[in-house]
């Protein structure tokens, strides 16, 4: 029987290393749209609300902080859809 190691089984399915940076880059993104969003919830109240957490603006203002989480979610969006691109690209270049 084969033996069969650690390495060979976390990298077979992947053939090109640059595939695990762009899924880093992709979790990172994801991480980024995550706390836009739950910044977002802080600052518009819902959150406030069920976890009876007293919240301060960032910047000492609500709309600032609001565009300031936006700016995070669409950041963060544009850094996963990039990644997932550059995934795909890599993905169908090692299968022709």
């Amino acid at each position: 029987m084969k033996e069969v190691g650690i390495k060979s089984v976390l990298f077979n399915q992947v053939k090109d290393k640059r595939i695990i940076a762009f899924m880093i880059l992709k979790g990172f993104g994801t991480f980024v749209i995550v706390t836009g969003l739950i910044g977002l919830s802080f600052i518009l109240g819902p959150l406030n609300l069920i976890v009876k957490f007293e919240f301060t603006p960032m910047f000492g203002n609500t709309i600032y902080s609001a565009v300031f989480c936006f700016l995070l979610c669409v950041i963060g969006g544009a850094l996963e859809f990039l990644a997932d691109a550059y995934i795909k690209y890599l993905s169908s270049e090692k299968n022709e």
